[in-house]
């Protein structure tokens, strides 16, 4: 064997070890998966893509004839358009919105994870009122080879549920949530949940899916009165729980896919109970707990930009503690401290340079610098992060994209410029005392600056440059990595089409293209056992 394959077997075994840590709890383990420095996750959503929300891009909702109406959800964006139209715009839509520059800029910014949302109706058939249309697979299809290609880890959310289970635009429908109203909508989840996990683990998507989350912000009515019983949302965790179990197919060498639930807005402590000696979870394993935290509504707004970094040392605690039980992802948060679009119409003709253009001065790029790092060292006593979301029309703060080109968020998530305190409820992020000192602050462009001009040619060339070494590698070492990918093709369990092949066909390389980063001492570590096998 060579030395270039050598060392890519190398490279190969440092990501599937690390994959293995942040994905995988060992039954018994009193060290959940995440709970190790520095081996969190830390990622982005694809939001607005398979589920459309309007104030992420209000001026998708206001081509004609959509706007002579006040277009509410994805639900009335179909019923309005008609299936056909519909569709040929949604498909235009699932083309442009994510492509493989965003994957490859992921890679550079040194994110591990993407968390896809999707809607029930991708994956069973339709009833005859539903507006809904379907053709999204062979997209989601492109995304996970992508995320392989470029080494990126996948949490597959169901975030919208037959008869919605959060009354919200996002969850498809906004409305009375009526998840719980019949045994139907139940049923119908848990077959979109079984379809879709048989799907997402097939051979041909090489182990890439990580996670499943079974719901997305469930409403119960603790947190709102018009939520559902936390005993039928229970109910529903543990059935799809099962679902996922005896759905899965588990790739050579891998292990069973983590379990999200998301934490119904309630005290990450409630749920210790759900997975203890008399709970229902109580069977579990490899599980873990979402929750979502934003500090832009209600009277967030008003706050001092050092109430909002208080917010953040206040919720510490919280999270390290449950992180000793069970995994805890942040699946949700932004460097948003006040809410944009409520009212999309409002935003028709507006661009993302114009709330740029208020918040370029040194101080408020400053503070929205103090934000990310504030909120990420948190979120870090959990087992990670995910950004909602990769892409905002006019919001920037809510765009990771776009607070990335303006270096609100560092190319390197770990680096850190203001000494963190996890044990103090207040001023935890020391802003006025930074590590290297004032002369090392970063820099902000005064203006819109464009993610496209950032490093795309650099990461471009660095997954080039795999590529072709993997090529070149030994017979034995390309037909272990061919044969680990599979290339069998199945057909939607909605829509009858089978889904594009090229996810499969890009694959077959893909462990040797994977991202070619890592933790540094990891990297020396292997190459010196590269050394020695080699010596």
């Amino acid at each position: 064997m060579t030395s270039l394959a050598l060392l890519t077997l190398a490279l190969l075994t440092l990501r599937s070890v690390s994959s293995l840590s942040l994905w995988y709890t060992e039954p018994g383990s009193s060290s959940p998966a995440g709970s190790v420095a520095g081996d969190k996750v830390r990622g982005v959503n694809l939001g607005g893509w398979f589920i459309l929300e309007n104030w992420m891009m209000p001026s998708f909702f206001g081509v004609a004839p959509l706007d002579q109406y006040n277009i509410l959800d994805e639900w009335h964006y179909c019923s309005i358009l008609g299936k056909d139209e519909c569709a040929s715009r949604l498909t235009d839509h699932w083309a442009t919105y994510v492509t493989e520059d965003d994957f490859m800029r992921f890679a550079n910014y040194s994110l591990n994870t993407v968390r896809i949302p999707v809607g029930y109706w991708m994956w069973i058939d339709l009833e005859d009122y539903e507006p809904y249309v379907q053709g999204q697979l062979p997209y989601l299809e492109k995304a996970l080879g992508w995320a392989d290609k470029y080494g990126l880890d996948v949490m597959i959310d169901m975030h919208g549920l037959p008869g919605g289970q959060n009354g919200q635009d996002n969850q498809g429908v906004k409305g009375p949530i009526e998840f719980a109203y019949n045994q139907t909508n139940s049923d119908r989840a848990l077959s979109a949940v079984q379809n879709m996990t048989q799907w997402v683990t097939q051979d041909k998507f090489n182990g890439i899916v990580k996670a499943i989350e079974l719901a997305n912000e469930p409403y119960i009515q603790e947190y709102n009165p018009g939520g559902m019983l936390f005993e039928d949302l229970a109910n529903y965790y543990v059935q799809s729980y099962q679902v996922v179990r005896n759905s899965e197919h588990i790739i050579d060498g891998g292990h069973e896919v983590m379990v999200f639930i998301h934490d119904a807005f309630q005290p990450l402590a409630n749920w210790d109970y759900f997975f203890s000696t008399e709970g229902l979870g109580l069977s579990w394993t490899n599980y873990g707990v979402d929750t979502h935290i934003y500090d832009a509504f209600g009277s967030s707004p008003d706050k001092t930009w050092q109430e909002h970094l208080d917010t953040m040392c206040y919720l510490a605690s919280s999270i390290a503690s449950a992180q000793t039980k069970f995994p805890v992802i942040v699946g949700e948060f932004s460097l948003g401290t006040n809410t944009y679009c409520v009212d999309y119409q409002s935003c028709f003709g507006a661009t993302l340079a114009d709330t740029i253009a208020n918040l370029t001065d040194y101080e408020t790029s400053l503070f929205l610098r103090q934000f990310w790092e504030v909120q990420s060292d948190v979120y870090e006593l959990g087992a990670g992060w995910i950004f909602w979301s990769h892409a905002n029309e006019f919001a920037a703060p809510w765009s990771w994209s776009q607070s990335a080109a303006q270096n609100w968020i560092p190319e390197d998530p770990t680096e850190k410029i203001w000494p963190f305190y996890s044990d103090a409820s207040s001023g935890c992020l020391d802003i006025s005392n930074p590590i290297a000192g004032d002369q090392n602050l970063p820099y902000f462009p005064g203006y819109a600056n464009n993610i496209s001009n950032i490093n795309i040619d650099f990461v471009r060339a660095k997954y080039a440059s795999a590529s072709s070494a993997s090529s070149t590698n030994d017979n034995s070492t390309s037909a272990s990595i061919s044969s680990s990918s599979g290339a069998s093709s199945v057909t939607s369990p909605s829509s009858g089409s089978s889904p594009s092949a090229s996810a499969s066909a890009s694959s077959s390389a893909s462990g040797a293209r994977r991202r070619i980063r890592g933790e540094a001492t990891g990297v020396i570590g292997m190459l010196l056992l590269v050394v020695g096998i080699m010596f």
